[in-house]
């Protein structure tokens, strides 16, 4: 697996969604190890049972096949990004969306996780298992913000309330030492917003 890539498997997604796995603290290695039984979310509902902010606008991700036009050059630029690589991320349990793994391959290294969820809203991420799940805003759009209960070393997520059983998933994902946990949250939410600026525009 390329350094950085499909962050919330190695680190959210795979505590959440694959049974009999759980995440190693080790700096700089962020795979999961299989030592304890995590609980994942459960799908629901289309819309989600909070009470979110009308969306400024309805993003529909279901047309779009790649996921590295998420964000412009300009845009990668901004976030220090070197590399984009296209692949497909499997967010949620069984379900594999249009996926980008935006790196940073100098020093300290990080990428930015973007994934294209068109069929599965975020209410999956309602019941969070061992997952901390606030809510928050971006740009306008309710979102959860998503981190790993017990551990500030992991990563951040932000799942974005899209359209109505879509959700844009951004995560920060460091590559060992060098971010605090609202650093990465941070890093995140600017991640999603620029993403969204450009989704908007994507036909």
């Amino acid at each position: 697996m390329r350094r950085g890539s499909k962050a919330l498997i190695t680190t959210i997604a795979a505590v959440t969604v694959l049974a009999g796995c759980t995440a190693t603290n080790t700096p700089g290695d962020p795979r999961p190890q299989s030592t304890a039984t995590a609980v994942a979310p459960t799908s629901g509902s289309a819309e989600p049972t909070v009470d979110f902010p009308p969306r400024p606008a309805e993003i529909e991700l279901g047309g779009i096949s790649d996921a590295c036009t998420a964000l412009t050059k300009d845009q990668q630029q901004q976030l220090k990004i070197d590399e984009a690589i296209s692949e497909p991320q499997d967010v949620i349990k069984g379900k594999d969306s249009p996926g980008c793994s935006f790196q940073a391959n100098s020093r300290p290294l990080f990428s930015y996780e973007v994934a294209l969820v068109a069929d599965e809203g975020v209410d999956y991420w309602e019941d969070g298992g061992n997952l901390d799940v606030v809510q928050k805003s971006v740009a306008g759009f309710g979102a959860y913000q998503i981190t790993l209960t017990g551990t500030t070393t992991a990563d951040c997520a932000l799942a974005v309330d899209v359209a109505d059983g879509q959700q844009l998933f951004v995560s920060f994902l460091p590559i060992g030492d060098g971010f605090t946990q609202d650093q990465m949250c941070q890093n995140a939410a600017k991640g999603a917003e620029l993403a969204l600026t450009t989704l908007r525009t994507l036909k």
